[in-house]
């Protein structure tokens, strides 16, 4: 390969990268590329080198369309509904029934200790948590990953076989969701995200797990597809609707995000009254007693301030020690 066929090579790679960049800094890189390439005697590409340019190009353009700052918040929504997903699954739906000895039966508890394959993805989620905490990035995100893959491939699995206790293909699709949306950035990058996912995400996975328990009696032994309020299906299906519409809440610019505050809000009424109306019961059989129209309401007064909040923001800006206030 002659070094006009090279430098060819080279700019046909970098059409990986948005135009802009490639205006701004695509002649530059190509004269590394070229400078690296005759210093090393080389006359083509290395594979590593096309890969690198195919992975860095693809990340610069979900840049443009997704910056750093919301693809953070993104992966933060992800963390948090993985997590306390999770905690809620692993609790009502593989471990439940060793806390109510009496509803326990080895005939149907064929997965060990726990009681489907399903456990593999929480255990994952969990884990990619435990090592966010611990401040190990690149290891929480290759969980994410793992958890994502299990997700599918269990989907898949599970969807050609006959298993004992069957596993609705809602709860792989909202893990699959969330733990993709955990890989788009750093969920603790900034320190009201780090309390926002490190405390708020074991806090209401207890809190949702601990709520479970005023249905009584023994639901946790046909939790998985069981006929009861709060089963598989209802709590995948609900936290999918709501892990969506807060990633699409927290992925809108600066321009359209008061409409997104006017529409996404509102809609979250109609999974969190599902939810909580399964959790703690109506007035009738349960000790919480939110009805439906509570949240109807309240998303959507919440909605159109938070609408108003997101158009007059420079308004309501504090003025800072460096800053004069907005006019």
């Amino acid at each position: 390969m002659s070094e006009a066929a090279l430098e060819r090579y080279y700019r046909r790679a970098l059409w990986a990268y948005p135009a802009s960049w490639r205006a701004r800094h695509g002649e530059e890189f190509l004269g590394v590329l070229l400078d690296v390439a005759t210093g090393e005697g080389r006359r083509k590409p290395t594979r590593s080198e096309l890969i690198h340019l195919s992975l860095h190009g693809t990340a610069a353009r979900v840049n443009q369309v997704l910056p750093g700052r919301r693809r953070d918040r993104v992966a933060a929504i992800g963390t948090i509904g993985g997590t306390v997903l999770a905690l809620v699954m692993m609790v009502l739906g593989e471990l439940g029934r060793w806390f109510r000895w009496n509803s326990y039966n080895l005939v149907d508890h064929p997965f060990g200790a726990f009681t489907t394959p399903a456990v593999i993805a929480f255990v994952l989620t969990i884990m990619a948590f435990a090592t966010l905490a611990a401040g190990r990035h690149t290891i929480a995100k290759v969980l994410h990953a793992a958890a994502a893959a299990t997700s599918i491939a269990l989907a898949v699995v599970l969807g050609v076989t006959d298993p004992a206790i069957p596993v609705h293909p809602l709860v792989f699709s909202f893990f699959g969701t969330a733990n993709l949306l955990a890989l788009l950035g750093n969920p603790v990058r900034t320190s009201l995200l780090r309390k926002l996912v490190l405390i708020g995400a074991p806090l209401l996975g207890v809190f949702i797990t601990l709520t479970s328990y005023l249905q009584g009696g023994g639901a946790q032994r046909t939790f998985w597809g069981g006929p009861y309020l709060i089963n598989d299906q209802r709590l995948a299906w609900w936290f999918l609707e709501l892990v969506v519409l807060a990633a699409l809440l927290a992925a809108t610019g600066p321009k359209a995000r008061p409409w997104a505050c006017l529409v996404l809000i509102p809609l979250a009424s109609l999974p969190l009254s599902g939810l909580f109306l399964s959790l703690g019961g109506n007035s009738t059989i349960g000790l919480i007693g939110i009805q439906p129209v509570i949240f109807y309401v309240s998303c959507s007064i919440v909605g159109v301030v938070g609408a108003w909040v997101a158009w007059k923001r420079p308004v309501l800006s504090f003025a800072g020690r460096n800053t004069t206030p907005a006019g």
